[in-house]
């Protein structure tokens, strides 16, 4: 078995353990703030425990990743994941979980869970070759997929069997496997940050490096800008099922399944040579533009005053293409950022990226909320497709002779072959 392949393995089962643990949490950790307390308030805030410190540690992540071991920073911070879901467990069996503990519990894991998923993120390139890079970019996406739809059906199967020290004690076990199965990854050499530099320049040396690439930094302000929107599906496609089409929740449960089911058929297809990207940035382009016209979906049930029935089928065809398109959006980028960085940067840049992409959603979150208060939800959604195309006409303006030069390269590339 090559290295590379070795590698794969590790990686995907490793993934697979970290992600199925921190979901396991999560998961039991919201319901049972639901269930105990019986307050949205209460339960967003135990999602934005999880969120902030990823918004405000990335950077620190990344320059941490850049300057220190990767594979002993990887296989720390599963080690520290997995004792701390001990010590809970323990403290579980003695005292009654409350809010306050599930809050400190989520941020504690954000924490650390930043530092070891901006780790792992950089470290793809320094694992694969340039050849594998699309194949284990789409099986870690994968596993993903496979982990996000998996881990509530376990977890909400069990939940009213087993009391919430067996979810803890069960985590803890998967971050040690996690840590054990990352101690058989092998890393190619690559020249490290140098440690005379503080934390907070090294940072801001990764900010300042990204905003040098053109082509990456226009990337990266589109993510942010798309994750803007994006979060308005979050808001406001549950409003269009439950209340406008007025489906069931078991009927809305299997529709937000489907985004899911289309995020793994496009990670597998994705992983196969039929679905190879020559063309990173025209790619990007083209599902970039089908995907801003598809945001348009839900609103068209409304429009047109879709039966339950009808709605549904046309909800679902929606989040199948939806997955796909993220997905055929994601790969490419994640590409295109992971060659044409070096690989001294790749921590920092990532970890500004993540900061930065992920900074803006609490915000979207307040505007879409209240402006669905305010307006009608068919007319948002319209809104919102026509600010994605101008957003991303716009960005691939800017970039179109990159776009040109890329696939002259490749073409120059083939012909000499």
């Amino acid at each position: 078995m090559t290295t590379t392949s070795s590698n794969l393995y590790v990686l995907l089962l490793g993934k697979f353990m970290s992600l199925f643990a921190s979901s396991l949490f999560t998961f039991v950790a919201g319901l049972t703030v639901l269930t105990t307390s019986g307050s949205g308030l209460q339960f967003a805030l135990v999602l934005l425990a999880g969120t902030v410190p990823r918004v405000l540690l990335s950077p620190f992540a990344g320059a941490f990743a850049d300057k220190l071991d990767r594979k002993r920073v990887i296989i720390t911070m599963e080690s520290v994941n997995a004792l701390l879901f001990l010590a809970a467990g323990i403290a579980s069996l003695v005292w009654t979980f409350g809010v306050p503990a599930f809050l400190i519990i989520t941020c504690l894991l954000s924490v650390v869970s930043t530092f070891l998923s901006v780790t792992l993120s950089s470290s793809i390139p320094l694992l694969f070759d340039e050849d594998g890079l699309q194949r284990a970019n789409s099986l870690i996406q994968s596993t993903i997929s496979i982990s996000s739809i998996g881990t509530p059906l376990l977890a909400g199967a069990l939940f009213t069997l087993l009391p919430v020290s067996a979810f803890l004690f069960s985590s803890s076990l998967l971050f040690i496997i996690a840590a054990l199965v990352a101690s058989r990854l092998t890393f190619q050499t690559h020249e490290r940050v140098s440690s005379d530099q503080s934390t907070w320049n090294e940072v801001r040396s990764g900010f300042h490096y990204l905003k040098r690439q053109h082509v990456l930094w226009t990337l990266t302000l589109l993510a942010a800008l798309l994750n803007f929107f994006f979060v308005a599906a979050e808001v406001l496609f549950p409003i269009a099922a439950l209340q406008e089409i007025g489906v069931s929740p078991l009927q809305f449960g299997f529709l937000e399944s489907m985004f899911a089911v289309g995020f793994l058929v496009a990670s597998l297809a994705h992983a196969l040579p039929v679905f190879q990207i020559k063309h990173r940035l025209a790619t990007t382009r083209t599902a970039l533009i089908i995907m801003s016209c598809l945001f348009i979906g839900p609103a068209v049930p409304l429009y047109f005053d879709f039966s339950v029935t009808p709605a549904i089928v046309f909800f679902a065809g929606f989040a199948l293409l939806s997955g796909f398109f993220i997905i055929r959006i994601n790969i490419p980028i994640q590409l295109y950022l992971q060659t044409n960085t070096e690989p001294s940067y790749l921590g920092r840049v990532i970890g500004v990226l993540e900061s930065l992409a992920m900074g803006i959603t609490p915000f979207g979150f307040i505007v879409f909320g209240l402006l669905s208060e305010w307006m009608p939800v068919a007319s948002l959604y319209t809104i919102c497709m026509l600010c994605l195309l101008t957003i991303t006409l716009f960005a691939m303006y800017r970039i179109r002779h990159d776009i040109t030069a890329e696939k002259a390269a490749v073409s120059a590339k083939a012909e000499s072959a």
